[in-house]
This record gives C-alpha cells, structure tokens and sequence, in this order.
C-alpha cells in the first residue's frame, strides 16, 4: 500500500539493517523507543540535548527503563548533547553508508517563555530554528533521503516551515 510506513525498510540477504533513522530532540527517548518497538528491522539513532545518561534521568522519571531498552535490548544508540541545529557536531556522517535515511524532529520547540509574549517574535525565532535544523539535518541524509518534521495547530503556517525547506535546498513531499 503507497505510503504505508512498512514499506520505509529493507533487508539485505544477510538480514543486516538497511534502513537507518535518526531522531533529533527526543527529550525522554521516548518517541525513538516506541518506532523501533513499532519498526524492529530499522535501525534507529536515538538523540537528545540533555549533555549527560544522568542530566536525562534527572529529567525524565522514566528515561532510566527509556534507554536501558534502547540500549541493551535492542542495540541501538543514543547519542547527548545534540542540538538539532548543529547536528554534524556530534554525528559524523562523511560517507552515504554513515548518513541517515530519515532525520526526524517531533514537536521542535526553543523552551523559551519570552516567545509567548509576542506571537510574531515567537513564529520568526521558530522559522529560525527549523531553518537551521533543515541545514544540519541534510548534512547527515542519504542521497533520496528524507527529514521529517512533526508540528501541530497552525505552526507549520505561522513558522512558514515551506520557505525554511524551499531555502534549505529541500523539494517538499
């Protein structure tokens, strides 16, 4: 079925990962644990600002069981201190065998309270973010790959997430 998200994986004969995804500011690792549940033939990177596996359990309550899973059970990586605007900082991705065949970014947000005094200030200070996340985000993207964000309500208007793609080189899908 066209755009079933089944269909985002393959495997080789020897049953290696052939489809690999990022998540980009998943705070409690949450979001990465429940694609890889949902998707276990895919390979996922799991990322997070929080700088330290300590500062995101002081953060989370459940982060602790989060990661753990992540990370014993199912192999897979998390990666601190990621900024989702500077993402090459942390991730090499020099070869297309290193990049990611999806970035995905779920409800971006700068945390900042200020913004909520001027709806304008805080739409301007958001387009700059997602501008800024569609730079870093290609730099670590296969070749036909894919960056994905999630916002809800209006934001993708008032943001003007189509001009941050369209300047960042990105083709809209």
């Amino acid at each position: 079925m066209p755009g079933d998200a089944a269909s985002i994986y393959h495997t080789n004969k020897e049953d290696k990962m052939l489809f690999k995804a990022i998540t980009v500011g998943d705070g409690d690792l949450s979001f990465s644990l429940a694609l890889k549940r949902a998707y276990p033939q895919i390979s996922v990177t799991a990322s997070t600002l929080l700088e330290s596996h300590s500062e995101l359990c002081r953060t989370y309550s459940n982060a602790n069981v989060t990661s753990k899973e992540l990370l014993e059970q199912w192999k897979e990586r998390v990666i601190y201190g990621v900024d989702a605007t500077k993402i090459e900082e942390k991730i090499t991705a020099e070869s297309e065998e290193q990049k990611f065949d999806i970035v995905l970014f779920n409800h971006p947000h700068l945390g900042d309270k200020a913004l909520l005094e001027s709806e304008k200030r805080h739409a301007e200070r958001h387009y700059v973010l997602l501008s800024h996340y569609f730079y870093s985000a290609k730099s670590i993207l296969k070749n036909g790959g894919r960056i994905h964000i999630c916002l809800c309500g209006l934001q993708p208007q008032t943001w003007k997430i189509w001009n941050a793609a369209k300047n960042a080189g990105l083709q809209i899908v």
